[in-house]
C-alpha cells in the first residue's frame, strides 16, 4: 500500500515561485470545476481563474518549505502547480475549492464536509480547526455492512476523449436507516487505517493503490448517506512510475473502502 501524495494548498502573498510559468488549462479542468462547484454548493466563474505551473517541479516552496503540490493566490485570483502535479485532481481541484470560496483557509464543511472525496485534504487542511463529536445514537458496524462499489467514467477511456483523462469513482453507502460508524481493521503498522483502496490488472502485472484515513468524520454516515472518493487517471503511451498514468491495455478495475472490496469489478479497455 502506497501512501497518499502531498495534499496542497495554502494561500500566499509573496511573489510567484521562482520559474512560474503560465499556461491554459486543459480540458478536463472545466470538469475538475464543476464538480468542485457540485460538492461545495458555491458557483464561480472558471474563466476568472489565472493558470501556471513551474515545469518539472515535484513540489512548492512555500513558509520557508519545499512540501506544497498547490498554492492559491487572491492576487489575481492565480493558482500555480508544481509541473509534476498538472493531471493530480484531487490536488488541483483544491486549489479550485479556495479559489471558490474566496480563502486560503480550510472550513472544515467545505473540505471535509460536502468535497471530501472530491478535494484531497491532508496535514493543515485536517488540522486547521477540530472536527465535531460523533453522533452518539451511531452504531460501530464492519465496513462489509456498507454498499461499496465503484465506476470508472468514461466507460472506454482513450487519449482522444477529454484528453486521455478518466475517473474510477468508489461510492460508500450507508443503507441504514440510522447513522453508522465503520470499525475500519487496524492498518498492522504504525499508520492510520486504510480507508480508500484500488487495483487494476491485465494478465499477471497489476497497479495497487491505497489511501488512508485522514480525519475522523471519513467513517461516520449519516443515514443513507453516501460517501466517494475520485481517483483521477490520464492515458498515457509509456508510464513513468506515477500513480495516475494507465497504458492502452485491457484491465479489471476494482476498489474498495476498509479494506473490504466492491462487489463488482469492471473490465476497462484503454484505449491509445
Amino acid at each position: 500500500m502506497l501512501v497518499p501524495l502531498l495534499g496542497a494548498c495554502e494561500i500566499a502573498t509573496a511573489p510567484l515561485p521562482h520559474g512560474a510559468e503560465r499556461f491554459d488549462p486543459p480540458a478536463v479542468y472545466a470538469q475538475w470545476w464543476s464538480l468542485t462547484e457540485q460538492c461545495s454548493g458555491i458557483t464561480g466563474d472558471f474563466a476568472n481563474v489565472v493558470w501556471y505551473r513551474v515545469p518539472s517541479a515535484e513540489d512548492l516552496p512555500f513558509n520557508g518549505e519545499s512540501n506544497v503540490g498547490g498554492i492559491w493566490y487572491p492576487q489575481g485570483d492565480r493558482i500555480v502547480l508544481a509541473g509534476d502535479e498538472q493531471l493530480a485532481g484531487d490536488l488541483v481541484r483544491h486549489e479550485m475549492l479556495h479559489a471558490l470560496l474566496e480563502s486560503a483557509h480550510h472550513p472544515r464543511a467545505a473540505f471535509i464536509g460536502g468535497c471530501d472525496g472530491t478535494v484531497v485534504c491532508t496535514g493543515p487542511c485536517v488540522t486547521e480547526s477540530n472536527p465535531a463529536p460523533p453522533d452518539p445514537l451511531a452504531d460501530s458496524v464492519p465496513p462489509s455492512a456498507l454498499d461499496i462499489e465503484i465506476t470508472v467514467t468514461p466507460s472506454t477511456p482513450s487519449s482522444a476523449v477529454n484528453d486521455g483523462n478518466f475517473m474510477m469513482v468508489v461510492t460508500v453507502r450507508n443503507n441504514s436507516s440510522t447513522p453508522v460508524i465503520a470499525a475500519l481493521p487496524q492498518s498492522g503498522d504504525s499508520g492510520p487505517p486504510l480507508l480508500y483502496g484500488y487495483s487494476y490488472s491485465s494478465g499477471s502485472d497489476g497497479v495497487e493503490y491505497g489511501l488512508r484515513l485522514d480525519s475522523p468524520e471519513q467513517p461516520r454516515f449519516a443515514a443513507h448517506e453516501a460517501k466517494h472518493l475520485i481517483f483521477d487517471f490520464h492515458v498515457v503511451p509509456v508510464a513513468n512510475d506515477n500513480r495516475y498514468e494507465v497504458t492502452p491495455g485491457t484491465y479489471t478495475f476494482a476498489g474498495g473502502y476498509g479494506e473490504v472490496a466492491a462487489a463488482h469489478t469492471q473490465v476497462v479497455v484503454v484505449s491509445p
